[in-house]
This record gives C-alpha cells, sequence and structure tokens, in this order.
C-alpha cells in the first residue's frame, strides 16, 4: 500500500487513470455531482477530477472520486475549478471504468487550493479532514495548475460563447471574461437552489450557540424561497408550541435560511456576531434537509473564516436588503391597522354581545392555562432547532415503511433507520424503581483467548451503565375517533448520559446521586414517580393503571432502530428462513426507539 506521506509522488489524473491500489492525486474539480448524499453508515460526495484537456467541453474522461465519513463537517467542501490534492486515495476499477475511493475508515487527506478575489489574500489551503500542511512540491504543483485554468469558467461546452451566470442580487460590477471566473457572485435566498455552493449576505435572525463543534443561525435577505420552511407569523398562536419550542420572532413565510457553521466559522460567529447583524458568508453548501425535505444550508470547516460582519453603510448588497425589510414591515404593519379597523364594532353590537364577550374571557383564560400547561419544557433541550416535529402518531403510522416489489406485492419494513423530533410526555418508566436505572456493565469478551495483567485488574472492578425505558405519548390530544399512541422510548448508554448529564453508579449504594437523578426525572415527567410510588402502596394486586400524566411536554429527538424478534425460537440462530419464528409476518426483526441528543438543563 502506498505511503500517505507527503514524500509519496504526486502523480496527475491520466497517470491516475492507469493505476490500481492507492496513489496520491492531484487535479482540478470539473464536475460536483448534486452535492453530499446519504448511504447507509456514511455521507458521501461524489466528484471529478482532470489535469488535461480541460477545455476540450467534457468531463467524461476524468477521475470519478467518491469520497465517504460519517461526519459531513469532514467531506472536502469541493466546487468546480478548485484544484485539490488526495492523498492515499484507492484507485479501482468500476463497471469498467477507474473509479478513486476514499472509504470514511480509510486515511485521505485531502487540500483544496482555489482562487480568490481579494490580492492580499495568502490563499492558504483549505485542509482536512484533520489539518495538515502540504509539502513544498505539493504547493507548487497545485498552484501551478490553478494558475493554468485562470480564465476558465466552464468545463463543460466552453465552445459556447457566453455563460449566463445564474440569477442574482443587482451588482454594479463589471467582469471581463479572463476575471470571470475569479470575481465570486452574490446570491439572493430566493435563487438558491440544492447541491450548490453559494455567497450570501443577509440578515442574522436567531443566532444559536449549539456546542463546541458548530453553531445554528438563521439568515434572511427578505426575499421568498419555496423550498424554505414556513415559519408562522408572530400573531399566529394556534400549534405554536408544537411547531418549535420559542416562537418565531423572525419574517413570517419563507425566507429565512438556517445555516450550520462549523469551526473556524462558528466561534467567529459565537464571538462577534449578534441578531440583526449583517453579515457576509463564503463557499456556503446548499442542501436538502432529510427530514422534511426543506432546503438549508451548511459552511465545512476551513483553514480561514468564511464569516464576516458587513457595514450596511459601505455596502450595496447590505442597504438593499435593508430596504427590502422596511418595505416588507411597512407592508405588515399598514395591513395589521387596516384588518383592525375593519374589526372595530359599533356601539350597538358592544351592547348586544356583552354577555358574549364576558363569557369569552372566561374561556380565553380556560384557554390560556392549556397552553402553559402544554408549553414544552424550557429545561429539556432537543438538537436540531430548525427541524419541524412531527406527532407520535404520525411515527407509529410513519410512511416510509410502506413498500411495494416489483411484482406488485405490498408489504411494511418492520423498521427503518430513521430520526425524528416530537413533543411528548411521560405516563409511565420501567424499571418501577429508579434506583434500578442503572445496571452492572456486560464483561467484554475476549477473543484472541490471552489475558493481559490489564484484564486481570480489570475483573474486579464493576463497571455501571444507563438502562432503562419511559412509556411516552403525544403532547396534543389526537384527532377526533383516533386512539392515543404511546411508544417505548429506551434510554441507554451514551444517549442516556447526555440526558442526565451524569455517568452510571451503583444508585442503591450511591444515595448522593440517587438524589440528583431523582431531581432531573422530576424536570422531565413531574411527580410521576410519587404518584407511581402512592398507587403502588394502595394496590397491592392486579394491574396498577396511572391517572393522566400532570408534567409538562417536552421536545426530544427520537431514533428507530431495529432489534432481533422476541419470539424467535433461537434468537441467536438467524438463517435464511423464519421456520423457528411463530409470526407469519415477521421479517426477524422489531422496532424500537431510543433518545438522543436531548439533555436535561437543570
Amino acid at each position: 500500500m502506498a505511503n500517505n506521506s507527503s514524500s509519496s509522488t504526486v502523480i496527475d489524473i491520466p497517470a491516475a487513470l492507469r493505476s490500481q491500489g492507492n496513489v496520491n492525486v492531484v487535479g482540478v474539480v470539473v464536475d460536483v455531482f448534486q452535492g453530499v448524499f446519504k448511504t447507509a453508515n456514511s455521507l458521501c460526495i461524489t466528484f471529478t477530477l482532470k489535469s488535461d484537456n480541460l477545455k476540450n467541453g467534457h468531463v467524461w474522461d476524468g477521475l470519478k472520486v467518491k469520497y465517504f465519513k460519517a461526519n459531513e463537517s469532514q467531506l472536502p467542501p469541493v466546487q468546480e475549478g478548485d484544484v485539490v490534492l488526495l492523498r492515499n486515495i484507492w484507485i479501482r476499477n468500476y463497471n469498467g471504468k477507474p473509479l478513486g475511493i476514499a472509504g470514511d475508515r480509510a486515511n485521505v487527506p485531502w487540500a483544496i487550493f482555489r482562487f480568490d478575489p481579494d490580492p492580499l489574500c495568502a490563499n492558504a489551503p483549505i485542509c482536512g479532514p484533520t489539518p495538515f500542511e502540504p509539502s513544498f512540491s505539493e504547493k507548487r504543483r497545485c498552484q501551478s495548475l490553478l494558475e493554468s485554468i485562470s480564465g476558465l469558467s466552464e468545463f463543460r461546452n466552453v465552445s459556447a460563447p457566453q455563460v449566463t451566470a445564474p440569477q442574482s442580487f443587482t451588482t454594479q460590477v463589471s467582469c471581463s471574461p479572463q476575471d470571470a471566473r475569479t470575481q465570486r457572485k452574490l446570491t439572493a435566498i430566493k435563487d438558491i437552489r440544492e447541491g450548490t455552493l453559494v455567497d450570501l449576505i443577509g440578515e442574522v435572525i436567531k443566532l444559536y450557540p449549539q456546542n463546541s463543534e458548530k453553531a445554528l443561525l438563521y439568515l434572511s435577505d427578505y426575499t421568498t424561497n419555496k423550498k424554505l420552511q414556513d415559519h408562522p407569523s408572530v400573531d399566529d398562536d394556534g400549534d405554536s408550541f408544537y411547531r418549535s419550542r420559542k416562537k418565531w420572532t423572525g419574517p413570517p413565510g419563507q425566507m429565512s435560511l438556517p445555516v450550520t457553521l462549523w469551526e473556524p466559522h462558528a466561534s467567529f460567529a459565537r464571538e462577534n456576531i449578534k441578531d440583526n447583524d449583517i453579515i457576509s458568508l463564503k463557499y456556503v453548501h446548499i442542501k436538502a434537509n432529510r427530514h422534511n425535505l426543506t432546503i438549508e444550508a451548511s459552511m465545512h470547516s476551513a483553514h480561514y473564516n468564511n464569516v464576516h460582519l458587513v457595514d450596511p453603510e459601505k455596502n450595496d448588497y447590505a442597504k438593499e436588503l435593508l430596504r427590502r425589510k422596511k418595505d416588507y414591515y411597512k407592508g405588515i404593519n399598514t395591513g395589521k391597522r387596516k384588518a383592525e379597523e375593519d374589526a372595530k364594532p359599533t356601539k350597538g353590537l358592544k351592547s348586544r354581545n356583552k354577555k358574549r364577550l364576558e363569557g369569552m374571557k372566561e374561556e380565553s383564560e380556560a384557554t390560556r392555562q392549556l397552553k402553559e400547561r402544554n408549553r414544552p419544557n424550557e429545561h429539556v433541550k432537543a438538537s436540531y432547532e430548525g427541524v419541524r416535529g412531527r406527532r407520535i402518531e404520525d411515527i407509529v403510522t410513519s410512511e416510509f415503511h410502506e413498500f411495494e416489489s416489483h411484482d406488485g406485492v405490498e408489504y411494511r419494513l418492520p423498521f427503518q433507520n430513521l430520526c425524528y423530533k416530537t413533543t411528548v410526555r411521560v405516563v409511565d418508566f420501567f424499571p418501577p424503581n429508579i434506583k434500578d436505572f442503572a445496571v452492572p456493565q456486560q464483561p467484554k469478551e475476549n477473543h484472541s483467548g490471552s489475558r493481559t495483567y490489564q484484564d486481570a485488574e480489570y475483573d474486579d472492578i464493576t463497571r455501571w451503565e444507563w438502562r432503562f425505558c419511559l412509556l411516552i405519548e403525544d403532547a396534543l390530544p389526537p384527532p377526533p375517533g383516533q386512539p392515543k399512541e404511546q411508544i417505548k422510548l429506551f434510554v441507554s448508554d451514551a444517549n442516556a448520559e447526555f440526558l442526565l448529564k451524569m455517568s452510571a453508579t451503583d444508585l442503591r449504594k450511591d444515595p448522593e446521586q440517587l438524589a440528583i437523578l431523582r431531581e432531573r426525572l422530576f424536570i422531565l415527567w413531574g411527580d410521576l414517580e410519587e404518584r407511581k410510588k402512592k398507587i403502588t402502596e394502595e394496590s397491592r394486586q392486579g394491574s396498577l393503571k396511572l391517572d393522566r400524566a400532570s408534567s409538562r411536554p417536552f421536545t426530544c429527538c427520537i431514533q428507530e432502530y431495529g432489534v432481533r424478534c422476541s419470539h424467535l425460537s433461537d434468537a441467536d440462530a438467524m438463517s435464511d428462513d423464519t421456520s423457528g419464528c411463530s409470526r407469519e409476518d415477521c421479517f426477524g426483526w422489531e422496532r424500537r426507539f431510543g433518545i438522543f441528543q436531548t439533555t436535561i438543563d437543570s
């Protein structure tokens, strides 16, 4: 296998097309295939590299590369015209053509060299997945290739007399054909589309710090894109607690783009940006949200920060944005005043409806109390702020499980590897005693057959892990004529530690940790433990039934997965036939739900 160090020989694309195995290559990105897509366990980006015949108008004669990583921030954020260095890329034949593959677990460093219109810019490469410094010879070769494509704006059909630029903000800058590629275009939010890389200028509607690795902000330039999430009006209170943990305060409608910032962009945003600032974002990747099919954006890890504050007085784009904002809210306020004037009742109408209005006040107070009870608990926080939730009933009857075979046979998959966000209440838990929420960890088998000194030492140490189950139901009542669905939500391992913010221990011997656990669970389910204990004491026989949950609902993230079905005669013997299973409709798997990316903020 070739060494992936900088001392190994770097070859061009024609040599790579004739090679097999691991090589170091350098080439120009001439095609990017529709952005990032998800495979079974990884994310993948596909692009094509060439290093010669760059003006022949086609890209099929290049090297297609598939780069896999579980973390999207580690994928190379390539775009057409970049010069890319790939170390240790594996070349193999696929369907009779060479294909470059960077597996999820393979160490394939990448470095991206691209033009920057700023003459003072050092033009440092973007490197990943782990930052590194390319060697002098690698830099010289990449810079030479980058200079050789100066003036090329397209790699398909370059014989066309002129390439039409995508619709963007009105600009007063005129570009010659020579510098058309280096002059980047600002794109309006109304014109962005999935699978593109764009530059944006907009107003920060809301900034969420998230965690140490990333931040989330909502950006608007007060143009509408039908692919964005439709946010409710500030005055629209119906179901608002279900749509979001916090009422949306930005412009209603489809005007706000969620942008996930990775480092170093996230740190800059947390330290320098606040709501209502005007900012510019460079190299923004537009993609589809796999949960609700709206579009969102992300800024991948880079060698330098691409988020900058903009002075509206010195930037024509920002001035135009603020003008649109002013006109937009002026139209909203005018409509409100007209609606209020039209709604003013006459004096006689007030007199006739006095009793009815008093009754409405009482009803309004009851509605207010109901809304307060149904308002999600702000002390339980879930990730993915911009994702719209689903009802438990919709999760249980998910349409993603219905399939039809090629011969017309309809069937339902037992489970799918899906993630959801929902607002729920806890109505019961298991085990019935929270002292049993932590259990001894099962020792891992040593398949090598040998035992070390550390193995013998660890035999005397009992390690504990979280393992318990919550019975949950939707925070909202079901539609008329439908039963209220309940599901078991399993809590274990790292997801449990993230939820509780504490490590597992022997709770029967650690009263201090037990008290802390009880306090945190009280935030999650209210007085459920006390009510359950009281019912247990009052009735020692028969099944127990708790009364309706009185706790406040909370928003959480749920992941669906599958486990081997429990009704097989031998669960360990999974053969091709189901002769050992007692159910005709069994595929050998059971559907499970587990909590993740949810934490109790005590």
